[in-house]
């Protein structure tokens, strides 16, 4: 009586295992999947005509079992009986196996080995990265060389500094060689004050401006903003630079016109010099 029992609870056990995955007891075929259907008279959840749940239940040797999704028996990967089973760059051969049909590939081999690999989305021979039958295969910045079957950089153009000269550097967005800061390729690279030097493909000061104080004389700067030479404080080339009381003279130094002063050192003594008017008093 008690292996009776043990059989028992072990059934009990396997039926409670099928009926949670689908294939168990039912009453009805909401019971079940959707490739099943309830045989009310065993109260098992089957499978449908025409499905399957298992290679076994496909009886074509070229076809297996789509357990993973739509539970039909579909063709093995590259098997066919027609065409229509295969890609449409591809036709089905005697021994019902999909091959690439006239004009197209599905391995580099049955390209030219030169320059050609099979492209993955064509299925077609086509030129390999670098290679070329014409201007069309190669990127806007680059000419096909017919005979070497090679694209190359046009000129002015590049795809990496090397292709660019020293004071260069290629711009990956435009593939056009750019001025590396502190050079210019042309006036347009300068700032205003400025030109580009066709020798040291640098910016230099045009005529009459100034970039540094070492470019004007002793008595100057180079102002910051305008680029021009300046006078010192109390510096001046021309009497303009100076007061209306004043000249410039040969050291170019601002000093008092004769009957004007700059101070109380100008005036004789007793006098101080009248800071409004410049005169001593």
């Amino acid at each position: 009586m008690r292996p009776l029992i043990i059989v028992l609870v072990i059934v009990t056990i396997i039926l409670a295992g099928c009926a949670s995955d689908g294939g168990g007891g039912c009453s009805d075929n909401s019971d079940c999947k959707s490739y099943q259907f309830c045989n009310k008279s065993s109260g098992f959840c089957e499978t449908l005509p025409g499905y399957c749940d298992s290679n076994e239940d496909c009886t074509d040797e070229l076809m297996e079992c789509d357990v993973a999704g739509t539970h039909l028996c579909v063709f093995k990967e590259g098997r066919c009986k027609s065409n229509a089973n295969c890609e449409p760059w591809q036709i089905c051969d005697a021994e019902n196996y999909c091959r690439a049909g006239p004009g197209y590939c599905d391995s580099d081999s049955q390209c030219d080995p030169g320059f050609e690999y099979c492209n993955p989305v064509t299925h077609q021979c086509s030129p390999a990265p670098g290679y070329c039958l014409d201007d069309l295969d190669c990127d806007s910045w680059e000419k096909c060389d017919v005979i070497s079957k090679r694209c190359y950089v046009l000129p002015g153009r590049c795809e990496l500094d090397g292709d660019c000269e020293t004071w260069q550097t290629c711009n990956l967005k435009t593939h056009f060689c750019e001025a590396k800061t502190g050079f210019c390729i042309n006036d347009d690279d300068c700032p205003s004050w400025a030109r580009c030097d066709e020798t040291s493909k640098k910016c230099v000061a045009r005529q009459g401006y100034c970039a540094t104080d070492g470019e004007c004389n002793d008595w100057e700067y180079c102002a910051s903003k305008a680029h021009r030479c300046t006078p010192a404080k109390d510096r001046c080339n021309t009497d303009d630079d100076c007061g209306y009381w004043q000249i410039c003279d040969t050291q170019h130094y601002c000093n008092a016109k004769v009957g004007y002063c700059d101070d109380d050192a100008d005036c004789v003594s007793g006098e101080v010099c009248n800071q409004d008017t410049h005169l001593c008093q």
